[in-house]
């Protein structure tokens, strides 16, 4: 049997090489096993940021359903214990705040951000959990900070809550986060090229999605890279500070007391939601998202005492924000009239109307009115751009003026031209119609040199027109049945006070009667048959007559008159001789006649007297004068050796036609005086069938006069 050979033995190196090659294989089959199971269990997520307003967050939550060694703590931990109140009702949601702590702040600095009680102004961070979702303790939570912006988180916080969820798989587990500027990285341990990657706010600075966002992939799938998902997230934040301008205004930090905000309607708080006055018109507000897209902005500013004006500003836009700088328009603008110094009234204010048809609402003041335009701010008023005319109206008379508002808070000093001012003056207590102290008139005499006059009866109160009036007095005169001096009204409020008219009547006056007529004349020298001649007589008279000012007296006149009458009075025999025509024998005879003759009586009087006004037009008056009477140039001795006195009583009528004159029927007696005598008479007379007429010792003769004439006041 033939031997077998020993296979060939291999080379030393190629044993080597095998074995390398076998380590080798090896080893890229478990790198190929392993790397699968690598990429299934590690992705990020990149989040991009982007808030419609405002800034982009400072603190960032990331919420799961699964816990890992990055989620330390619950969302509960986060939140406050019990649900905010208000939003109890809201169907399928609850709202939860954020407890301060989150970025390092306390109690505080969480109310700076509530602007308003009411759930519109309330701009705290708060997070709403959806229906379905599962309780805040079942949820785990990792956050982080932009440590670019650890400074601003203090005074501003804004954290956001998102919401990281698959669609497909078990819920991601985070291994970590962190955010930059707007834009967070999330590394979770998942295989995100199997599943979908979604993301949603849950509320926080920024208001609640109502739905989920997918990722979109980035990067990733080459051997040792994770894979990579962007998320894109636009932020709508619950309030946006908006820098607002206010035209024609600088605002203090002392202003900030008077300020008040509305925003939407709702009435904010100013020391939270309103930035540091600088002196300028801007300043910061913090505005929440408007409703049905249509927001409002309105700001009062109240007026102080040491003069800064009322004012309203405001503005509407259309959108959730408003763009930036954000100006506001005048709703309301006020400013002050002051009244000139006693030609208006304090309790009164002129109606003002702006040039565009705005009406304004007046408030009295020690020094003028000020003025709210419009009085009543709605919340569609007009906008209002100054500067704007001004249209001032006052009644009692009717006049108006026009004047420029071209600030706010302006003092306007203009009125109607000196020439057209007009004053009130009540004279409805005058009493104008007392019998012999009426008064129809008055007149003033204004500055300009003129007269002006005008009628009081039968009117309360008098529009007078004063050109140039001021503070001080004028000069006045009332007219009427009595004389009236010169007096000086006061003026005040806008009105001239006069004073009762009786005060500058005159108390004295003169009176002038003159009067024509006659009467029959009875002596004792009678025989019982003769008839009482008639005579004619003629009177004048100057009288002094006083009345009272009291308007309770001021119808009776007392007079004191001076006067008399002449006429003719008796009558007395008279021898005349008469030389008769030659005869025949050519002889001139002279014969002698006897015949009565009239002559002239003058009677001197001194009377007093009463007048007594009955109606405007009518008097009453009488007499009793007391005097003497006597011949007119009459050398004979025609009633004795001593001047004969007499008394007369008096009764007249008067009717006035002007005020100055009047007509007078007097009827008027004479009596006393002595019968006169006639002498001169030879002892034929009695021959002569002619009874001479003897001066008997104590006879009387009495007369009765008729007189009609005119009496005149000056």
């Amino acid at each position: 049997m033939r031997p077998v050979a020993p296979a060939p033995r291999r080379p030393q190196w190629l044993r080597a090489l095998i074995r390398w090659s076998t380590v080798a294989a090896a080893l890229v089959l478990v790198w190929g096993v392993a790397s699968p199971a690598r990429a299934e269990r590690y992705g990020v997520v990149t989040l991009d940021l982007r808030p419609e307003a405002g800034d982009v967050p400072t603190h960032l939550c990331v919420v799961s359903e699964t816990s890992s060694l990055r989620t330390r703590k619950t969302l509960d931990a986060l939140l406050r214990d019990q649900p905010m109140p208000a939003n109890l009702d809201a169907p399928g949601r609850s709202t939860w705040l954020v407890e301060p702590q989150l970025w390092g702040g306390n109690a505080a600095s969480s109310k700076r951000q509530r602007c308003s009680d009411d759930p519109v102004g309330d701009c705290r961070p708060r997070v709403e959990l959806p229906e379905g979702l599962g309780r805040a303790s079942e949820l785990h939570v990792a956050c982080t900070a932009d440590s670019l912006a650890a400074t601003e988180a203090e005074l501003d916080p804004r954290p956001l809550f998102i919401l990281l969820e698959h669609l497909e798989g078990s819920p991601p587990a985070i291994d970590s986060v962190r955010l930059t500027g707007g834009v967070a990285t999330i590394g979770v341990r998942a295989d995100l090229e199997q599943v979908v990657v979604t993301a949603r706010s849950l509320g926080g600075y920024y208001l609640a999605h109502p739905r989920s966002e997918r990722g979109s992939e980035e990067s990733g799938g080459e051997v040792g890279e994770p894979v990579r998902k962007l998320v894109s997230l636009v932020l709508t934040p619950r309030c946006h500070v908006v820098e607002v301008t206010l035209p024609h205004m600088r605002l203090e930090d002392s202003d900030r007391e008077r300020i008040a905000l509305r925003v939407h309607g709702v009435a904010m708080d100013v020391d939270r939601c309103v930035g540091t006055l600088t002196g300028t018109g801007a300043l910061e507000v913090r505005v929440p998202p408007a409703p049905l897209g249509v927001g409002t902005i309105d700001i009062d500013l109240a007026a102080t005492d040491d003069g800064k004006a009322a004012a309203r500003f405001g503005a509407r836009w259309e959108g959730r924000w408003p763009h930036a700088p954000f100006a506001l328009q005048f709703n309301q603008v006020s400013f002050s009239w002051r009244r000139p110094e006693c030609i208006f009234p304090e309790n009164a204010c002129p109606t003002v109307i702006l040039e565009t048809g705005t009406t304004c609402a007046a408030t009295v003041t020690k020094r003028g009115c000020d003025y709210r335009c419009p009085g009543r701010v709605e919340e569609s008023s007009l906008d209002l751009e100054l500067p704007l005319e001004v249209t001032f109206e006052k009644s009692r008379p009717t006049q108006r003026w026009t004047d420029t508002l071209a600030i706010n808070g302006q003092i306007l000093a203009s009125y109607v031209p000196a020439d057209q001012m007009y004053l009130q003056a009540e004279v409805n207590e005058w009493r104008t119609e007392i019998p012999g102290s009426r008064v129809t008139d008055v007149e003033l005499f204004g500055e300009d040199g003129e007269v002006h006059r005008y009628g009081v009866t039968h009117v309360p109160n008098l529009q007078l027109k004063v050109p140039g009036a001021s503070c001080e007095p004028i000069r006045f005169r009332p007219r009427g049945d009595r004389a009236y001096e010169e007096a000086l009204a006061t003026i005040r409020n806008g009105d001239i006070e006069f004073g009762p008219p009786e005060r500058t009547a005159r108390r004295t006056a003169f009176k002038l009667y003159f009067a024509l007529g006659g009467g029959p004349a009875w002596s004792d020298t009678f025989g019982p048959d003769d008839v009482p001649p008639v005579y004619f007589t003629g009177l004048a008279q100057l009288a002094l007559q006083f009345r009272s000012r009291n308007p309770n007296w001021a119808r009776v006149g007392w007079d004191l008159r001076v006067g008399g009458t002449l006429g003719r009075w008796g009558s007395r025999l008279v021898e005349e001789d008469t030389i008769q025509p030659t005869d025949v024998e050519g002889t001139e005879t002279t014969t002698t006649d006897e015949q009565l003759r009239a002559f002239g009586w003058a009677r001197v009087l001194f009377e007093p007297g009463v007048v007594v006004a009955t109606t405007s037009r009518i008097e009453v008056g009488g007499g009793v004068g007391v005097g003497f009477s006597f011949p007119v140039r009459e050398r004979e001795d025609l009633t004795g050796d001593r001047i004969s006195f007499i008394w007369s009583p008096s009764l007249d009528a008067r009717y006035r036609i002007r005020r100055w004159a009047s007509l007078m029927l007097q009827f008027r007696g004479v009596l006393g005086e002595r019968a006169f005598t006639v002498t001169g008479l030879s002892q034929d007379t009695t021959d002569s069938g002619v009874e001479p007429m003897v001066n008997q010792q104590g006879a009387k003769a009495r007369s009765l006069l008729v007189l009609f004439g005119t009496a005149f006041n000056f």
